[in-house]
């Protein structure tokens, strides 16, 4: 893989290599999880480096452009909708979304599953935005296989309580939760609430030594302040003396101006690491 070639196609599509996009439909909690799976040009040879993405709340902000460039740079690319969200079964719950990426994950790290996509299953990254970020750095912390964690503006329940933006999170759930599928905002708030100290991206942190990990802060991000929520787990790595990169981005929440420049430094991140 190179990051050169995020941006760049070939003159023509190849009928005998076209690179291809496949529906998925993965099981965690007994529901079942809707997404699809990109792999590139074959004219890129596998076996493929595979990234896996986690979707914010609700996720409004994509990460599409990420994702294709991605697969311009000869990797596999992940996507699943957490439980609740756009269509996947179940209700949308903040303990919910470890345990997905935990399923999704480990899916992709099967065998079989790795030889009919060419997975490199020595290769596999988790890549997340805002509650994503959250997400896959918890996840990780199960996922022994996993090559190294991406997280871009992470968000970090434990932090909104800690800090005192309770209301901000709660008035989150309540207008832009509206598209998911949920019992009602009091429920996943109280979900939030109860289980703040084990979502806090700092609980267990110990174990996210063991994997690479990239940071991206949005210098100028008021949703998830990066003083708040990022930092202090860079700050603990570091101590750690763990394989921590650390990036700042002038820009929003959602690097919407900044979307190129967010994507090479991702994809120069995951050409180094992956080896």
């Amino acid at each position: 893989m190179r990051v050169e070639d995020a941006f760049v196609e070939y003159e023509e599509d190849d009928p005998k290599f076209f690179p291809e996009i496949f529906e998925l439909n993965i099981i965690s909690g007994g529901c079942h999880l809707y997404g699809y799976l990109l792999t590139p040009d074959k004219r890129i040879h596998g076996p493929y480096p595979t990234i896996i993405m986690s979707h914010g709340f609700p996720g409004y902000t994509t990460n599409n452009d990420l994702e294709l460039a991605l697969m311009r740079m000869g990797c596999v690319v992940i996507h699943v909708n957490h439980r609740g969200a756009w269509g996947s079964e179940g209700n949308y719950l903040f303990t919910n979304l470890t345990d997905d990426l935990i399923a999704i994950a480990k899916w992709a790290h099967n065998a079989a599953i790795a030889d009919q996509y060419q997975i490199d299953s020595e290769k596999i990254f988790l890549v997340g935005h805002s509650m994503g970020g959250q997400t896959i750095l918890n996840a990780a912390k199960d996922l022994p296989f996993i090559k190294g964690v991406v997280a871009m503006a992470a968000y970090d329940i434990g932090a909104a309580f800690r800090y005192k933006m309770e209301k901000d999170l709660f008035l989150m759930i309540e207008t832009e939760g509206q598209c998911l599928k949920l019992t009602s905002a009091s429920d996943v708030y109280e979900n939030a609430l109860l289980n703040q100290p084990e979502l806090s991206v700092l609980s267990r942190y110990e174990e996210l030594v063991k994997h690479n990990v990239l940071l991206v802060e949005a210098a100028f991000d008021t949703v998830a302040p990066p003083e708040k929520m990022l930092k202090p787990l860079a700050e603990k790595l570091q101590a750690a003396n763990a394989n921590i990169s650390y990036e700042s981005i002038k820009s929003n929440h959602s690097f919407v101006g900044q979307r190129m420049k967010l994507t090479k430094l991702v994809g120069a991140w995951i050409e180094k690491t992956q080896g």
